[in-house]
């Protein structure tokens, strides 16, 4: 096993111990011109952890005071399209970032919007 990926089960093992569910849902149907979705949806869920914003990085116009963080493991591929849902209240995802050193995907950093 390289290095890389013994970093990724270890990100796994320890988002699994510390986090919690989080469900990714997709629309069969969205129309980027309206921005409307429609049809039945599809959920998925993987395991999560909310991570602060820091304050630094918060600016008011891009990165807003109430987004929020979570790191994925990369046992699933988030899509901007899909919304996140945790603890019955829905999120839009505004950027997902992927730790990927050397082709080998270990978590994911993705930020919500409500």
């Amino acid at each position: 096993m390289s290095f890389y990926a013994s970093m990724a089960v270890t990100a796994t093992r320890l988002l699994t111990k510390y986090g919690q569910t989080i469900t990714f849902r997709t629309k069969t149907t969205f129309d980027p011109v309206t921005g409307v979705e429609s049809g039945s949806s599809t959920d998925s869920t993987t395991i999560g952890l909310f991570q602060r914003i820091p304050d630094r990085l918060i600016d008011g116009t891009r990165i807003l005071s109430s987004d929020k963080l979570i790191v994925i493991d990369s046992s699933y591929t988030p899509d901007l399209s899909q919304k996140v849902i945790i603890d019955s209240d829905e999120y839009s995802i505004e950027e997902i970032n992927e730790v990927n050193p050397a082709g080998t995907s270990i978590v994911y950093f993705v930020r919500l919007r409500k």
